[in-house]
């Protein structure tokens, strides 16, 4: 199966997960599923000054794979530059956010796998 992206429409979040701004998702539904262990697999866009808020994940684990852009990722408590290429891993019971506090978009793979 190939899933188009041009074929896919956008979603636009406003503060999500509590943080500031605006995002955009664009879900890639098909590969979801798997007895229900990929709970979401979609492409994210956070606009500058944008982010992802603080929240912690139960029952799950989240991976984001930063594909363009740089910003600030927050891994438990620690808080780190992040850029294309670069991966977090929150696992069950852990916390995170990520923030755009670059002047361009920074657009990332966002992977919810259930436990």
């Amino acid at each position: 199966m190939i899933v188009r992206g041009d074929e896919l429409q956008a979603q636009s979040m406003e503060n999500p997960r509590g943080g500031e701004g605006k995002a955009l998702r664009l879900a890639y539904d098909a590969a979801t599923g798997f007895n229900g262990e990929v709970t979401n697999f979609a492409m994210m866009q956070l606009e500058p000054g944008s982010s992802i808020g603080y929240h912690p994940h139960a029952g799950d684990m989240e991976i984001y794979l930063i594909l363009d852009g740089e910003g600030r990722a927050n891994d438990n408590g620690t808080v780190e530059k992040v850029s294309s290429g670069d991966m977090l891993v929150t696992k069950d019971g852990e916390s995170h956010s990520l923030e755009n506090d670059t002047l361009a978009p920074l657009t990332f793979l966002a992977v919810i796998i259930k436990h």
